[in-house]
């Protein structure tokens, strides 16, 4: 039995799946590292913490009773967008890697409209400027720590930084260079013209290939430390959001048209893939490359979904283990529209549609009568609500979507239902919480020639069969309750 294993380094812990020849699970585990925060607006992790934690995570697996004498044939990589990991010649990375939350670079992201302007950045990147981007984050450490320059080889994507301490060769892929802001979306290559125009040496940036091509293989160090074969295939690896979609079955030549993944982890997409290059003159939504060859995507982000969900919990019910699971029984006893109480998820900032770091969370129309029920209720809408202006975007790009797939950490059947209330749409629930991890197995499997091609592959959906469909009623409430959600935005103050 030949055995993939799927990496995905997450914005808090490294999660991996192993996946046999007929795409069956065969256990998941994860391990955390730190985030650290010298100074506000600061987002920081160590690279060898992420070592650390796929170390442990894979003893752990590869103990599970289903992986003994497995043929372990590959490992496919996934991982948080839009960071900065510097490496050296050595691939040793010579300060701690900038996360996509870091927002230190905001003089640099206005720099960037100055010298681009916008139409003219998103027309060849699919984006707008962006605090969160790895090229402002690149300016700002040239600008302020020149001697972290003076040592830098290469800047890569975290997991692009992992996958180099497994093989030995630093390389990236597309889809995760295409959330950089230095890179033409049509060429599927990094833009010569916009690292010039922006300062950034064209050769600190990595080779690019598909996210299914062969990296290289495992080598013997690596191999050692993890507890498996040397010389086995390493995939290239592809975005976490992109990855996601590909595990839940999105991109196939086979996948009937119209489907879009909403993904409620720590932040939140809406994510459609596409044949070719779809984007919003104003840049209010993403456009990426997709880890299947020759495909794209469309994406609305927002920056607190899950995160929202957590904080009502440590709000109201701190220390609780039980906490989420209590609040949500008590949010499902209240009536859709939470007693006319709105929850506005700008806890961090927003992207989609705003783009705005210093917007901010609300809530709004409080009364007396209001408790933990309605607050988390509203906090489940608040967000759907978000997602749904992303929604409305794509559709004005011309895009039809007829159903949905929910997946993440944070998916609870509430929160399925009361999405495929807010979008209209019927909506599934992804039968794993773990898509991206899935998606990296299955890179893995077509580098190492398990699986013929991301595109064709047979492995069956995990997905359930259970769909929420949207209630009228409720599907006519929300559509009046988010007609206010909007208008909210900018009546409130700013910090």
């Amino acid at each position: 039995m030949r055995v993939s294993i799927g990496i995905d380094l997450g914005s808090s812990r490294v999660k991996i799946l192993a996946l046999d020849e007929a795409g069956e699970s065969l256990g998941v585990t994860m391990a955390s590292y730190a985030t650290e925060s010298r100074r506000p607006g600061y987002a920081e992790q160590n690279p060898d913490r992420w070592w650390d934690a796929l170390r442990l995570a894979m003893s752990e697996l590869l103990a599970r009773p289903a992986l003994r004498g497995a043929d372990v044939a590959a490992l496919g990589m996934t991982g948080q967008m839009h960071g900065a990991v510097f490496l050296d010649a050595s691939g040793s990375a010579v300060r701690p890697a900038l996360m996509w939350s870091d927002g230190r670079a905001e003089a640099e992201t206005a720099e960037i409209d100055k010298r681009i302007p916008r139409n003219e950045l998103v027309a060849l990147t699919g984006n707008r400027a962006n605090v969160s981007f790895t090229a402002p984050k690149i300016m700002w450490v040239a600008a302020n720590e020149p001697e972290t320059m003076a040592r830098t080889r290469w800047i890569v994507q975290p997991k692009d930084a992992l996958r180099a301490r497994l093989t030995g060769k630093v390389g990236g892929d597309v889809s995760d260079a295409s959330a950089t802001l230095l890179f033409d979306l049509r060429a599927r290559t990094w833009s010569d013209d916009l690292c010039g125009r922006l300062g950034i040496d064209r050769e600190l940036l990595p080779p690019l290939t598909e996210s299914e091509a062969l990296a290289g293989g495992l080598r013997e160090e690596a191999a050692r430390a993890l507890g498996l074969p040397a010389g086995i295939a390493v995939a290239v690896g592809g975005a976490d959001a992109p990855a996601a979609a590909l595990g839940l079955g999105l991109g196939r030549e086979d996948e009937a048209s119209g489907t879009v993944l909403i993904s409620l982890g720590t932040g939140g997409q809406v994510l459609a893939p596409v044949s070719e290059p779809k984007v919003d003159p104003e840049g209010r939504l993403h456009g990426l490359c997709h880890v299947v060859p020759g495909q794209w995507c469309v994406m609305a982000a927002i920056l607190s979904a899950a995160a929202s969900l957590d904080w009502v919990v440590r709000l109201l019910k701190p220390g609780d283990p039980n906490g989420t699971r209590e609040l949500l029984a008590a949010a499902a006893k209240v009536p859709a529209g939470s007693d006319g109480l709105i929850f506005l998820p700008y806890l961090r900032g927003e992207r989609t549609p705003h783009f705005d770091p210093a917007a901010r969370g609300a809530l709004v129309g409080m009364r007396i009568g209001h408790g933990p029920a309605e607050l988390t209720r509203a906090v489940l809408e608040g967000v759907a609500f978000a997602l749904a202006e992303g929604l409305d975007l794509m559709r004005a790009l011309g895009l039809e979507p007829r159903a949905g797939v929910v997946a993440g950490g944070g998916v609870n059947r509430l929160w399925q239902q009361i999405v495929a209330d807010v979008l209209n749409l019927p909506v599934t629930l992804g039968a794993t919480e773990h898509a991206s991890a899935r998606g990296a197995a299955l890179l893995g499997a077509v580098a190492a020639g398990i699986a013929p091609s991301t595109a064709k592959s047979t492995w069956p959906l995990p997905v359930d069969t259970r769909v929420m469909e949207p209630d009228p009623a409720n599907a006519s409430l929300y559509a009046e309750r988010s007609a206010v959600y909007r208008e909210l935005y900018g009546r409130l103050p700013k910090a």
